[in-house]
């Protein structure tokens, strides 16, 4: 089977070869270009029956009619979310498709705890001043985490690793809120209902899973049920935070501080390699304050969840080719 993947993939062919050339059954093929409506046809051109995708944002239903037409019988993309999919689209259209909903929760949690301690300790201040060779404490006093309550939103395999994580630092207390709570998550912290959460913490991570409900989630309402100087936390999609509410508390003084791994419009980001200035106002606005501190969606970034990405999507592909189906398949039904 021919698997098709275009140029916003990142790594290209190099970085599933080593996977995919154990398998005579898979044969990749790599495009220079991007995912563009205009550039599909290349897919037929080559005999693809699959892609691997990834994507900035949600392609119309024309995309998937367009990949159907170009003989796309199955795509994967290397992650864990699928929300560039239109899985309605892709079940009229007779395309299957899989993602990699497991691959390295420390990665995700370890950088979570990383923002974490940074916001506490004034870690983006202290490097904007040393630059500047000013060298002073003035401003720069600390908190230490364990006389703080810490509230994870979202206690799944990454909430529930980064609990663990914090729990080595002796908070107060340490509380989760999520719809499915998860029983071992009870040996560190406390299901409580969100509203309770958000009263009692002085740091909030957020580890939820972004969805019509969950969208701005952190908005102008919620900000204000929170404590004053709570820092926020983003690990997860930039959706559930509306930057504009979150820009207004920060100005205020009603939080103490932002750290965002993700936020909403983030493929802006990554359309060319550098910039003049940032292309999310919003986003510019808001690295103004020494008190937010922004990563680019690098959290699960590491050595290892690369790998287990990689290999994890071939093996997708892999079932496909020999099987048409596939256990972390997004679309069974097609009838």
């Amino acid at each position: 089977m021919k698997v098709g993947l275009f140029n916003t993939v990142r790594g290209g062919k190099a970085r599933f070869a080593p996977y995919a050339d154990r398998y005579e059954e898979l044969e990749l093929v790599e495009f220079d270009c991007p995912p563009a409506m205009e550039n599909l046809g290349k897919l037929a051109e080559e005999g693809c029956e699959a892609m691997i995708y990834t994507a900035d944002h949600k392609e119309p239903e024309a995309f998937f009619k367009k990949l159907s037409e170009c003989g796309i019988r199955y795509i994967c993309c290397c992650c864990a979310g699928y929300d560039h999919f239109d899985l309605e689209a892709m079940k009229k259209y007779g395309i299957r498709g899989a993602n990699v909903p497991v691959y390295s929760p420390n990665a995700i949690s370890e950088h979570t705890v990383l923002l974490v301690l940074a916001a506490l300790r004034h870690f983006r201040k202290q490097l904007l001043q040393v630059e500047k060779c000013r060298y002073g404490l003035n401003g720069l006093m600390g908190r230490e985490l364990r006389n703080m309550n810490v509230g994870v939103v979202g206690a799944g395999r990454i909430g529930f690793t980064t609990i663990r994580c914090l729990s080595g630092f002796g908070p107060k207390k340490i509380y989760a809120y999520d719809p499915f709570p998860n029983p071992k998550v009870e040996e560190f912290a406390s299901f409580v209902p969100l509203e309770e959460l958000y009263a009692q913490c002085d740091v909030i991570i957020y580890h939820a899973i972004y969805n019509e409900s969950s969208h701005h989630m952190v908005n102008r309402e919620s900000i204000q049920t929170m404590k004053d100087g709570v820092v926020l936390v983003n690990t997860s999609r930039g959706g559930l935070f509306d930057a504009e509410a979150v820009l207004e508390g920060i100005e205020s003084g009603k939080l103490g501080g932002v750290c965002l791994d993700v936020i909403e419009g983030e493929g802006q980001l990554r359309k060319k390699p550098e910039y003049d200035t940032c292309p999310i106002p919003v986003l510019g606005k808001l690295l103004e304050h020494d008190n937010v501190i922004f990563t680019s969606h690098s959290a699960f970034y590491t050595d290892e969840a690369d790998r287990n990405l990689s290999e994890g999507t071939v093996e997708n592909l892999l079932s496909y080719a020999r099987t048409g189906s596939c256990d972390r398949e997004l679309v069974r039904d097609q009838e």
